[in-house]
Parts: C-alpha cells; structure tokens; sequence
C-alpha cells in the first residue's frame, strides 16, 4: 500500500508533466548515495584510482533493483555537470566535482537520453531521483581570473568568463562566516593542480543565469531533489532562491560540529533541509569512539531546537568526503546499533553505497570511493543488506501510524553505555557495548502501558512490560532493538503475523543473531572526529581530535574534513576541500603578467 501511494504520486512525473517534489514529500523516503563512476558496470579499478573506472547512468539502471531491494525509493547520483577534461595533479574528474559548466552533461556518464532514462526508470519503480549539484564554484587548472585565462580555461568551456563573476582568489578563516562563504575552497597551485575559482553568487550576473537555467533542467530530467555541495560556502539568500526557481526539494551539506549553525539554514528564508553532520558526529564518537551516550543525546537535543523542522534532516554516517564507518570500528554490532541510529532517529536516513556490504576501506578519499563491483558482487544475502531492507521496512510501515513521520525521538532513559529513545510507538534501545558486550537494564516510564506484550522488530524477540510498564532488557552481543507493541507487530504482518487488511505492507523481519567482531583494525583516536563531553557529560560537546594517519595526511580541530591539499584538491567539495586553516594575509586578483592568452601560472 505504501509503494502504490507512492507510485500514484509519480503519475504525473511519469505522464510527461513535472510535479514538484516537496518537503513532505520527501520526509518519507529514504536515500542511497552513489558515485555514478563507481557504483555499476565500470572495468578494472584499483583501490585508490584517481581515473575514470567506467560506471554510468545506464549501469546504474542495471541495478535498480539491488538498491530497491534494501528499501530505498529515492536515489542521489553525483554531479552531472560537465568537468575538467584529462588528468590534473590530483587525477580525473570522476567523482564529478569539479563543474566547469552545471549547464551542460559530464559525457563520461553518459548521453542526455541516458540520463532521462534513468530518471524514467526510477519514477516507473516509485523512486525519485536525487542530484548532486555543486555550483560554488568554478574549477580549473589555472588560479588565474582575468579575462584571457577565463577565455581560455578548459578548452574555453567555462560558464563564466568575466573576472567579475568571481571572488578573489584568497584562502578562508575559518571560523568567519562571511570569509567561509566568500574565499576559496581551493586555491590551487602551479603543476597541473586545481583550483576551485569561487563564484560570486550574490550578484545578478552570476544568480540570475544560474536561475534561468535550471527550471528547465529540472524539468528536462525529472529530477525530484538536489543535493546543494558546499552549501555551507553559499549566501543563504542565493540557495533559497535558486531552490524556488527550481521548485524541488534541496538539502545542503553544511558540515561542521555546530548543530545549531547549520539549523539556520533551513527555513523559509533558506533551504528545505541540511544533513544531519552533529548527529554523524555523536554516532562516530559513541559506536565507534568510546565516548559515553550522554554525547549521543548532546547531539539530539540540539537537533531537537536547531533544526525549525528535524524531521527532514538528512542523517548519515559516512559520504564521499568522510571516512566510511566501517573504517572507524570492526565491531559489528557497534555499526549495527549506529545504522539503526541513523535509520530511526527521525529524518531523511541516506545509506553511502558499500555500507551494505560493510566496506571497511578508507578512510580517506580516495580509498573510500571504491568501485562497488569489486566487492562481494552486489550480494543480497548479507547481514548488513538485510537488516538495512529490515530498517526501510519498519520505518515504511510506522510513518503511516500517526505522527511518526513527522517526528524525531526523545530521550526516555540513558546510562553511560545504553540510551532508550522514544519515538511515537517505537522503543528504540542502542549500545555500544560492543558484540562481546552483555547484561541487563530496567527502563520504566514505556509507552506500552502495564503487563504489555511487546515485539523487538529486529530479532523477532518478545516480552513482555511489569506490572508498573516497566521492562528489562538483556544483551548478549551487545545488540540495538525496536519494540512495539505486538498488536503493531501483528498489524504490520512483523515476524511471522499476517498483516491487517489495512495496515499497508506485509512487513516480515529477517531475524538475524548480531555478528561477532570482524578482527578488522579499527581507527586510532586521531582518525574519529568526535566530540568529547564535559564531566557531567552534559550539552558542551565539542569536536578536539587533532593528528596524523599512516597516510601522512593531518586532521584537524575543524569537524569539516582532511586538512591535505591532496584531499582539498581531489574532492573539491565543501567537506574535502577545507584544507587549510592559514588565512591570506591580503587576497588580491590572480592576473597574469602578460597578454599572450596562453596558459600558464605565475605565484602570487
């Protein structure tokens, strides 16, 4: 029943006639996250390339069903705009991030028919497309912005050509908003590097066109909802508007510790929504760091009275950018308790491909941008695939019982290893005590009443609440559970019951035992951007990991990302590219020094 409301809403889309996908409309779904190079029907591709592997929008069409398979209805793919051509000092243009011109289509995934169809083969299976747009800035191989090199840059290909049309090139202060939103990203180098020119998007020359034009690529490809790249490091005011002119939904990644920055965002003078970075943060430090839950419940009750509406938060454990989750612990039953975290704190829950077949490389681009297809060959029966397709399924049967999709969980009880969340009829027990980890707690104050019978969703367990609605639960690996009540369970066709008539799809959970630790190496302390709680472990959590991994490569006290030129440069994404923390002492023009018109750097 769910899937057909949801296929009826899409017959306008699937007529020819583009309907707006809203807000509430996508409070329901849940996203996977693809590189469109990586994730189907590419060639040989070492962990660690910088090139092309092959992946494209018709290979990801091949694999629908592999991503419906686990639940998902709405899927994002990365950039589609046309890049830098060749090979830079930091390799191709694969991940799609370096946009040279959003108008036009990158041709290395692929034609303007391939990607129509996929957006045709999504709507026909319920699914909304979701596209990566990053229009901060320019990129190319030369820092210089006058107007011969404009003219020049990438075969001449660039969108905007007046040195107008950008800001000085200058690093960014950290810290100072207006500087984070003005400077570069990237401010590239000589031998081949790459600089992201930053647009100035708060004049008419550069907003207007960039408004103009994507109605009607929205239009023209179907597309449901975009994904604002270094949001962060865009005018508000600039995102609200070219969100209104595109008519669809938008969720901006403005990463960093602070939840309540990144709540000013959203709103009706901003953006529909932003990603849920506080939320990765306690789930980093807590499953993965060894930090108490009271730093999980930091992050909570910020998002609780940051976020004008938290329950279309984008929550995430691990992108393009960061380290893959599976990088921070070995532990099973740790991951476990965090994707359920992610999946029913409330939000939009979106799944970074690989997490499914609990891929552990990384953790640093770009080793965590693996080609999918060199790993277990899209296997469908794993744990981890299951109990993803097991999470979709409870969260689709539950949104449509009163308010749970419209809200987010509170915290009922907490003690230094275990939170209890309520959310609606939803129980929501996690730990991190790890899969070795056992024993016992009594939570009272339940919604289940007294002498109730209740479901844990996760292993089809029962039990059963005292006579005061009070129950206990017990551990033996260290495993999350979701109770409700048995006549929900029973409602919902959970473990084994037939469903009602009337109570949408017949959900059956896949009991599974919580998997021992793999024996994998887990991260050092220097590799978890995590917060650390004050001795009351109360509402001061803040973000001090500072050192270096094997790599070389240096962390820093800024929650964004990887302080490398190497990252900055090869992601140039908001989180990758925050590199530095050195401000220019002046930014000035980068001008060259002579009008021959060819291409070539001089140093500042």
């Amino acid at each position: 029943m769910a899937h057909l409301a949801r296929l009826l809403a899409l017959l306008p889309l699937l007529g020819g006639v583009v309907q707006a996908a809203t807000k509430d409309e996508w409070r329901s779904r849940s996203i996977y996250q693809l590189i469109t190079d990586r994730f189907a029907g590419g060639g040989q591709c070492e962990l660690g390339s910088r090139s092309y592997c092959g992946g494209t929008w018709r290979s990801v069409i091949d694999k629908l069903d592999y991503i419906q398979g686990m639940g998902f209805d709405a899927v994002w793919i990365s950039p589609t705009a046309l890049g830098i051509e060749g090979q830079t000092k930091y390799g191709e243009n694969y991940h799609g991030y370096w946009t040279v011109d959003p108008t036009q289509l990158n041709p290395h995934f692929g034609t303007s028919d391939d990607l129509k169809a996929l957006s045709d083969a999504l709507h026909s299976k319920g699914m909304y497309l979701m596209v990566d747009i990053a229009i901060n800035a320019l990129a190319a191989t030369d820092y210089h912005i006058d107007a011969q090199t404009l003219a020049f840059d990438n075969d001449g290909k660039m969108l905007f050509k007046d040195p107008a049309n950008y800001h000085d090139r200058c690093n960014i202060k950290w810290g100072d908003h207006q500087s984070e939103e003005i400077r570069w990203l990237v401010t590239g180098g000589d031998d081949n590097d790459v600089a992201l020119l930053d647009l100035a998007t708060e004049t008419p020359a550069v907003a207007d066109k960039l408004k103009q034009w994507v109605p009607g690529y929205v239009k023209e490809y179907g597309i449901d909802g975009f994904r604002l790249d270094a949001s962060k490091h865009l005018g508000k005011g600039f995102q609200h508007d070219f969100c209104k002119a595109a008519g669809i939904f938008c969720i901006g990644e403005v990463a960093g510790d602070s939840t309540e920055y990144a709540g000013t965002y959203q709103g009706d003078d901003g953006i529909d929504s932003v990603f849920g970075f506080g939320m990765l943060y306690g789930a980093a430090a807590v499953f993965a760091g060894g930090k108490t839950m009271p730093t999980l419940r930091h992050y909570i009750n910020a998002a609780a009275t940051s976020y004008s509406d938290p329950s279309v938060i984008g929550p995430f454990l691990d992108n393009q950018d960061l380290p893959r989750f599976n990088s921070r612990t070995g532990d099973k039953s740790l991951a476990y308790n965090a994707i359920v975290s992610s999946f029913l704190y409330g939000g939009i829950p979106t799944v970074y491909y690989g997490l499914e077949q609990d891929i552990a490389d990384g953790p640093y681009d770009p080793n965590n941008r693996e080609a999918l297809w060199n790993y277990n060959n899209y296997n469908t029966a794993g744990d981890t695939y299951k109990r993803i397709a097991n999470l979709n399924k409870i969260r689709d049967f539950l949104g449509f019982k009163g308010s749970f999709s419209t809200s987010v969980a509170t915290v009922l009880k907490i003690q230094d290893q275990d939170i209890a969340l309520q959310r609606e009829d939803a129980l929501i027990v996690l730990t991190n005590r790890g899969s070795s980890g056992s024993g016992t707690w009594s939570i009272s104050g339940t919604k289940f009443g007294n002498n109730a019978d209740v479901v844990d969703l996760l292993s089809c367990g029962t039990a059963k609440t005292d006579a005061s609605g009070s129950m206990s639960i017990t551990w033996s690996t260290g495993q999350p559970f979701v109770f409700v009540s048995s006549q929900i369970a029973s409602e919902g066709g959970f473990c084994g019951a037939t469903a009602s008539s009337n109570a949408g799809n017949a959900l059956i959970a896949d009991p599974d035992t919580p998997l021992n630790a793999t024996g994998n190496p887990g991260p050092t302390d220097s590799d978890i951007v995590e917060p650390t709680a004050t001795k009351s472990q109360s509402n001061s959590a803040q973000v001090t990991s500072i050192g270096t991994v094997a790599s070389g490569q240096s962390t820093i006290t800024s929650p964004d990302a990887t302080s490398t030129a190497q990252t900055a440069s090869n992601t140039a994404s908001a989180s990758a590219a925050k590199g530095s923390e050195a401000s220019s002492g002046a930014c000035k023009r980068s001008r060259k020094r002579n009008g021959t018109g060819k291409r070539h750097h001089d140093h500042l």
